[in-house]
């Protein structure tokens, strides 16, 4: 079965390809362009069944990585605070309040 199934496969190929070269050129470019086409086409519906996983997974470990950081970032403001006041968004530490000096 198998084999005559590539038998056919294969005796189709060579008369696609006899009835190719009988063309006329511009038959033939015009052919030749509607296969590029047609290839062009297939690879992109390829392209997108397979690269959802991957698109998936990249959504995913940013998704993570953001959590992480921003945990990190958390962990980190809770652990060093110094004293200090909020003025609006600001955040002015005491540290900064030293008498200025005059020159």
């Amino acid at each position: 079965m198998l084999h005559t199934a590539l038998a056919v496969l294969g005796l189709a190929t060579c008369i696609a390809l006899a009835i190719h070269m009988a063309l006329p050129w511009r038959w033939r470019s015009r052919v030749d362009t509607q296969v590029k086409r047609l290839g062009a086409w297939c690879r992109a519906q390829v392209d997108g069944l397979v690269g959802w996983r991957r698109r998936q997974r990249q959504t995913r470990a940013a998704a993570l990585e953001a959590e992480r950081v921003i945990r990190r970032a958390r962990e980190s403001a809770l652990n060093t605070r110094v004293d200090g006041e909020w003025d609006g968004n600001v955040y002015r530490p005491k540290s900064f309040e030293k008498p200025k000096k005059p020159h």
